[in-house]
């Protein structure tokens, strides 16, 4: 039984750890598309190496204003507000692998999305 017991939490400890990987920034850069309608996802580095991003809302493309850019160990913090309509969303970003990445929107908007990387 304690057999079964240390396996179980071995592979449960596992699974953590595989679907919280470390971020790397780099491997962030580029467009990003949303399994269903949301918001356009866009990474780039400024002249400082500075990561930077935007979101556009794709039913009419009209930017969404960054608020606050956390990037943690594994994953990024993006909270926003959507002016026409005043909706501030708390996004946390983690990597399933180095093409996609999950969403998990809370505020005044809340669920789960899956972005995948287009280029």
């Amino acid at each position: 039984m304690k057999k079964v017991f240390l396996i179980t939490v071995f592979a449960l400890f596992s699974l953590n750890a595989f679907s919280q990987q470390e971020i790397n920034t780099d491997d962030l850069i580029g467009y990003w598309k949303p399994d269903q309608e949301s918001a356009q996802l866009f990474f780039w580095k400024d002249s400082l190496g500075k990561l930077q991003t935007q979101e556009i809302n794709e039913s009419n493309g009209e930017p969404i204003d960054l608020i606050t850019l956390k990037i943690e160990k594994n994953y990024i913090f993006i909270r926003t507000i959507y002016t026409p309509n005043n909706w501030v969303t708390e996004n946390v970003y983690t990597f399933i692998n180095k093409t996609t990445l999950k969403c998990v929107v809370t505020g005044d908007g809340n669920g789960t999305l899956i972005y995948t990387k287009i280029k």
